[in-house]
């Protein structure tokens, strides 16, 4: 493996030697754009502000790419020094730039802005005319002006959340950065392992006892830090809903919803279905136990193999089996996942001072993303390898919109990657002949989709407790029993679970991190599945349409979006029907 690693080039970013230079020039013009802003009146010509606008656009480039240079750098070099002074600096870029976005933002809502005359409503409306393309940031804008805080509040948030909300997650992930795994599995003598990616294939073992062994080497030192994480957490949701609160959002999860372009009750309807067709999957897990000849599963066995070994995957193997799979899709999926391999933008393998996980950056629109991966070579790693890649193609499809609208918003940015999944799984089912191989293949995939549709569901349901009971005064050991109920209502009597799971929630950066970001993964895993039922039954022909949504970026409401191909988001019947294909896939073990 160590000849297909592959580290990305950030040169195309920033070139570390460079930085200091591009950062003083970074400075130099947000000063220079904030001049601009200062010249705006509400009498200003349409052509001055789009001149203006433009400038924005430019300088959010620039600086996207420092800031991205920055956090890129620091998830390959954890533990070096250099890496976090790139991040201070970049931070510094964040502030600035958000705080001059913020005084043009106020004034477009016609809020008061020091040294500039209010905007009126008429030359509102005039000035937001005369940019079509940026039709729906204006109405998030104009919808957004109720949640706005004073100019002062707004400048305290911002420099609050760079610098201390960024460095209490700095923190945290520090603290998981230096954890070591001891793995026991049954008799054997205990090694060390330096990397959760390195304790990962032990969870998909054939083997029980490493599989055991596997859970309990992850929540070893979860555990024996859980105060740390507690008072992480609490800073972290605390911070959250006094923010909610103060905006005047009804709940913590309307904050997200709103940032989201996504109603309440899209999301409660959405939450509601995964929660009734748990069911699904506790049948799934009972079918699962009889495969592997055991009267009921333990926590530990959800992701077992069945049928034999695990097929194993060189890197390479991976990335011709993937491409090769887009190509036969759509061009389009193809030449977009290609062009990422071929610019270097893909860091693969795990390493020590590298963070864990996977994801996609974009960056800026005149850039392709990048890939972080952790590949081990499992079928896990290789389905993962597509998803990611499928935030890169969702990425280059919209890159031809404004930065300032180029990202889609979080329900649909699982789009794109969970149907490059589905096309990978389809043709791998369609490719064997064994029908022991099919059925191997039929466990891993639900496997998947439960991780995706029904724990992540449970991830958001937990948020939403444990959020107002930090409220109240919760205790570490209360929250962690708070969980363990979670998991009980999530897997009924199908399984057993084993009391170290009580700790799981510390280990899940998504709700330290972006708080009630996990519900983007059910709803991108069962909207996925829908738009690929619907692409079964149309052909080709629908492809048209799946390359509308990904090019729409964040410049569309996503309700209005998908409503052009159909699809009614606030429809429980709709988000019912997207189970069929679970039902489908249950019938077929």
């Amino acid at each position: 493996m160590k000849n297909e690693d592959l580290r990305w080039n950030l040169d195309d970013l920033v070139r570390a030697k460079d930085f200091e230079k591009v950062f003083g020039q970074a400075i130099k013009e947000i000063l220079l754009l904030q001049k601009e802003f200062r010249k705006l009146s509400p009498s200003v010509s349409a052509d001055i502000f789009r001149k203006a606008v433009g400038r924005l656009e430019k300088v959010k480039d620039f600086s996207s790419k420092i800031m991205d240079f920055s956090m890129l750098y620091f998830t390959t070099h954890l533990t070096e020094d250099r890496a976090f002074g790139f991040k201070s600096k970049a931070d510094e870029i964040d502030i600035m730039f958000t705080e001059t976005y913020l005084e043009l933002s106020r004034w477009l809502q016609g809020l008061p802005v020091s040294g500039m005359k209010t905007l009126d409503k008429k030359n509102q409306a005039r000035l937001m005319k005369s940019i079509p393309k940026l039709h729906f940031m204006f109405e998030k804008l104009l919808e957004g002006k109720k949640h706005t805080l004073s100019i002062e509040e707004e400048r305290m948030t911002t420099r609050k959340d760079t610098n201390l909300k960024s460095s209490i997650l700095g923190l945290y992930q520090l603290i998981v950065n230096d954890y070591q795994y001891e793995f026991k599995s049954g008799k054997k003598k205990p090694i060390i392992l330096k990397t959760s990616a390195e304790v990962s294939p032990y969870v998909h073992s054939s083997d029980p006892s490493d599989r055991e062994g596997a859970y309990k080497a992850i929540f070893g030192p979860y555990e024996k830090d859980l105060l740390k994480h507690f008072n992480i957490y609490q800073a972290i949701s605390k911070d959250w809903d006094e923010n909610a609160r103060l905006r005047g959002y009804p709940s913590p999860i309307s904050f997200r919803n709103f940032r989201n372009d996504i109603e309440d009750k899209t999301i409660e309807t959405v939450m509601s279905v995964c929660t009734e067709n748990r069911h699904l999957f506790q049948e799934y897990f009972r079918i699962k136990a009889k495969a592997l000849k055991m009267k009921k599963l333990r926590r530990y066995d959800i992701y077992a193999p069945v049928g034999g070994k695990e097929h194993r995957y060189t890197f390479k193997e991976s990335k011709t089996k993937v491409l090769n799979i887009f190509k036969e899709f759509n061009a389009g999926f193809y030449d977009r996942a290609r062009l990422i391999f071929d610019e270097n933008h893909v860091d693969s393998h795990p390493r020590q001072g590298k963070r864990s996980g996977a994801f996609c950056a974009t960056t800026a629109p005149s850039l392709t993303p990048y890939v972080l991966l952790n590949f081990n070579g499992t079928p896990t790693s290789l389905m993962t390898m597509a998803h990611e890649l499928g935030h890169g193609i969702h990425s280059l499809y919209s890159n031809k919109l404004s930065t300032l609208v180029q990202s889609e918003p979080l329900p649909l940015a699982e789009t794109a990657s969970t149907f490059s999944e589905m096309l990978i799984f389809e043709r791998l089912l369609q490719e064997l002949k064994n029908p022991e191989e099919k059925k191997t293949l039929l466990f891993e995939k639900l496997g998947s989709s439960y991780a995706t549709i029904i724990r992540q569901n449970y991830f958001v349901k937990f948020e939403m407790v444990a959020h107002e009971e930090i409220r109240k005064g919760i205790t570490a050991k209360d929250l962690c029993e708070l969980y363990m109920l979670n998991l009980k209502e999530q897997f009924g009597n199908s399984l057993d679970i084993s009391g170290e799971f009580r700790f799981e929630w510390t280990y899940i950066p998504h709700i330290f991190r972006t708080p009630f970001y996990c519900y983007a993964y059910n709803f991108g895993e069962l909207l996925a599945m829908s738009l690929y039922s619907i692409y079964r039954e149309r052909g080709k022909g629908f492809i048209p349409k799946i390359e509308m949504i990904l090019s729409s970026g964040g410049s569309e409401r996503p309700s209005k979006l998908l409503k052009e191909v159909g699809i009614d988001i606030n429809s429980k019947n709709f988000w019912n029907g997207s189970f069929s294909m679970i039902r489908e896939w249950l019938k077929m073990l």
